[in-house]
């Protein structure tokens, strides 16, 4: 199985379970924002996951859009974080652990965007190879 795909199951499981883990559930009241986009983020995933697996002709553009979702969520996150132990702002317990998961999930999101992306463009242009376009009969 492809390594973006393989990941999208992955992160698209892990990515609710650890911010309810991190945060807890009562945190869904303090900051619906913070808990649901996770949620959001993992569903997307599956979904475009369970698309590539299902062959849809959808599929490869549908993983490219969640993983640049994804993708951007984790850069905010992931920087946020860095900068606050930087500064030695707001360390929330378990800091060097939180950055490490941060970094390692932010590193998996970036490189599941490039192979998503080469996919989807390879994918895209065979599509557009010896369709008739152009062809004068």
């Amino acid at each position: 199985m492809r390594f973006e795909l393989l990941s999208a199951f992955a992160l698209g499981s892990l990515l609710p379970m650890l911010e309810t883990a991190r945060r807890g559930f009562d945190h869904w009241t303090v900051s619906l924002t913070t808990m649901f986009e996770d949620y959001v983020a993992g569903a997307l995933l599956l979904v475009a996951g369970i698309a590539s697996i299902r062959a849809k002709p959808f599929a490869p553009q549908l993983l490219l859009v969640a993983w640049a979702y994804v993708t951007g969520m984790m850069s905010s996150s992931f920087w946020s974080q860095l900068e606050s132990t930087i500064k030695g702002v707001d360390l929330e317990p378990n800091n060097s652990l939180v950055l490490l998961i941060k970094l390692l999930l932010w590193g998996t999101c970036v490189v599941s965007l490039v192979l998503s992306f080469r996919r989807s463009v390879s994918t895209n242009g065979a599509r557009h190879t010896g369709d008739g376009a152009g062809r004068r009969d």
